[in-house]
């Protein structure tokens, strides 16, 4: 078991990073080798874990299923040894290594929500990458921010964890004693990454101390003082200053004997390199494109029942617009005039507006956390993008359908629309096609951009544009020019034509024109012609003159919504759909905002 120290700023955090392939910025130069053998990325990353210092998991799952989805992604599936039941036993032993076997069935929760504490959560994100059956283990200050009691049982597990037979590597800042003497060796930097000391640290750090203590320029360490204290004092790491800063130990150790056994140590594994000791894989992931796809589903269905501030909000906001835009027509289900059916398609056109909104700005920080995961988890090599775009889309449609469902019930039929079965599906479908549209985008969005704000600022243009142009405030025979281009790309468009030709269509219900309207107009010249009033007229139309609400529809937007275009808005929601998902597809392919 291995630390590393350093002082404060000098990089240790930088060289844990560039050692297990978790950067990606800046210039790195030399070779890392393993057994002899050049890193090569994908071999590296499946025989590590890393555990970062502030590592998160997924709040909705408990510990056990945390750990044991870790363990299905990363053990070999086609080694025979890995079954089911092995696989299960050896989560059992990891939780038991790491003491949480007595709260593995707890959440993880939040900090907001409550769950685990700060140690606990130290443990599982061990676990976790425990769980691979790593060859070795990276942790970055391992006990930053916890107690004696809590760093000892964190400590505890790594001790355990290196008696297991892997190699522990973890950075540590000012630690203890107890927590110093628990190391087998160390790495001493000093700034500029040079090393200071490398070797084994004896017992109670007796060789440390008599490396240091042979120089003339090393004060002798205090009875009971600590070691990592005492040593970044001497060499000019820590808070001391004098004559200690004129020795260059970095130097000195390069002259050392220790230095040159290392040295010896480092040829000696290069020169017995060999096709036996070659660490390789025959695949990038563990585990077969179908199985990442079950397993990341059954996880993120998890995550989704348990995630009632989404999807159970959701679902209450649908029931509520729709009972209160319904009930303004409880008491006049069928429309006479031009007035009732201007009000029915504003409250169409408000109440997909408002759903819109609403699906598109609660998906942003729910897919943003498990983006954050999914990133950490691509890096890890559990499982691919593929399998975390299909499981996002499998888990939100039941979701989406069934809150359209909830609308449409309290809505369709307290409005007064038709009863005919095809009309009621149809006005579905579009509801739902608006909540999935707004829904992937939303996704699509977060995927592509780096954080809530930047997504939401950018998906308000989208839902501005569209909604100006549904149709509905500006007619569609009114709008040319340069923003026809907006009218036939946006999707409020093709939602609001498919819901009115939809409900409208062959409705033979009668609807007195107003005087002056453009509907006024188209019946009084049919009239005309037909001799029932004069050409001149100029006054409300008799019974006889007046049209249907199809006829409504027809002429209120110039002949452009009409029910043979039902199919053209199917598949340009359903084309929509398709561009979203191909867009989050992208994204999670080629960017990573987490990178380092």
């Amino acid at each position: 078991m291995c630390f590393i120290i350093t002082p404060c700023t000098a990089g240790k955090t930088t060289l844990m990073d560039v050692l297990a392939l978790r950067k990606s910025s800046g210039e790195i130069t030399g070779e890392v080798r393993l057994n002899g053998h050049l890193q090569e990325s994908n071999s590296f990353r499946r025989c590590t874990g890393y555990v970062e210092q502030f590592d998160t998991q997924t709040p909705q799952l408990t510990i056990r299923e945390t750990v044991a989805f870790s363990a299905k992604m990363r053990l070999d599936e086609s080694d025979p040894k890995v079954t089911p039941e092995s696989t299960e036993a050896f989560v059992d032993q990891t939780l038991r290594m790491l003491e949480l076997t007595a709260i593995q069935h707890y959440l993880v929760g939040s900090d907001l929500a409550g769950g685990l504490s700060f140690e606990q959560r130290k443990r599982l994100s061990i676990a976790v990458e425990l769980a691979s059956n790593p060859s070795i283990i990276f942790l970055d200050e391992p006990t930053s921010g916890l107690d004696a009691r809590a760093a000892s049982i964190v400590m505890a597990g790594m001790r355990r964890i290196a008696d297991s037979g892997r190699a522990v590597v973890a950075t540590i800042h000012q630690p203890s004693i107890a927590i110093f003497n628990r190391f087998d060796s160390l790495l001493l930097l000093k700034k500029g990454g040079f090393t200071t000391y490398f070797g084994e640290l004896g017992n109670e750090s007796s060789c440390l101390i008599k490396y240091l203590e042979r120089y003339p320029a090393s004060p002798k360490i205090r009875a009971g003082e600590n070691p990592s204290s005492w040593m970044l004092t001497v060499t000019g790491a820590g808070s001391g200053t004098g004559d200690t800063k004129a020795f260059d130990y970095a130097a000195s150790y390069s002259a050392s004997d220790l230095f040159k056994d290392a040295l010896k140590t480092i040829e000696g594994i290069d020169a017995s390199a060999s096709d036996d000791n070659l660490i390789t894989f025959p695949t990038t992931h563990a585990t077969t494109s179908s199985t990442q796809s079950s397993a990341v589903f059954k996880r993120m269905w998890k995550v989704y029942w348990r995630s009632p501030g989404y999807n159970r909000v959701r679902t209450i906001v649908a029931a509520i617009i729709a009972l209160l835009f319904g009930s303004v027509y409880a008491s006049n289900r069928t429309p006479t005039n031009e007035s009732d059916m201007n009000s029915r398609v504003t409250s169409i056109y408000i109440t997909v507006l408002f759903l819109g909104v609403n699906a598109f700005n609660t998906i942003l920080p729910v897919y943003e956390v498990e983006r954050n995961m999914f990133y950490r988890h691509k890096a890890a090599l559990m499982y691919g993008y593929r399998a975390f775009n299909k499981a996002w889309t499998l888990a939100e449609i039941p979701f989406i359908l069934f809150s359209a469902m909830i609308f449409c019930v309290c809505f369709y039929f307290l409005v007064g629309f038709s009863t005919l079965a095809y009309k009621f599906f149809l006005y579905y479908m579009f509801v739902a096609f608006n909540g999935a549209m707004w829904t992937f985008l939303g996704q699509a969005f977060m995927a592509l951009f780096k954080d809530v704000q930047t997504a939401q600022g950018s998906g308000a243009v989208i839902i501005g544009l569209s909604s100006i142009f549904t149709g509905l405030l500006i007619r569609p025979q009114y709008i040319d020019g340069f923003w026809l281009w907006a009218y036939w790309t946006m999707p409020g468009h093709y939602v609001l034509e498919g819901l009115l030709v939809s409900q409208f269509h062959n409705d033979d219900t009668i609807i007195e024109p107003s005087l002056g309207s453009p509907y006024w107009v188209q019946n009084k010249d049919a009239c005309a012609e037909s001799g029932t009033v004069p050409d001149d007229f100029d006054g409300d139309l008799p019974e006889e003159c007046w049209g249907t609400a199809e006829d409504w529809i027809y002429v209120s937007f110039g002949g452009k919504f009409v029910w043979e275009h039902v199919w053209v808005n199917t598949i340009y929601c359903l084309a929509f759909l398709l561009v979203a998902k191909v867009i989050s597809f992208w994204a999670l392919k080629n960017l990573d905002y987490l990178s380092k």
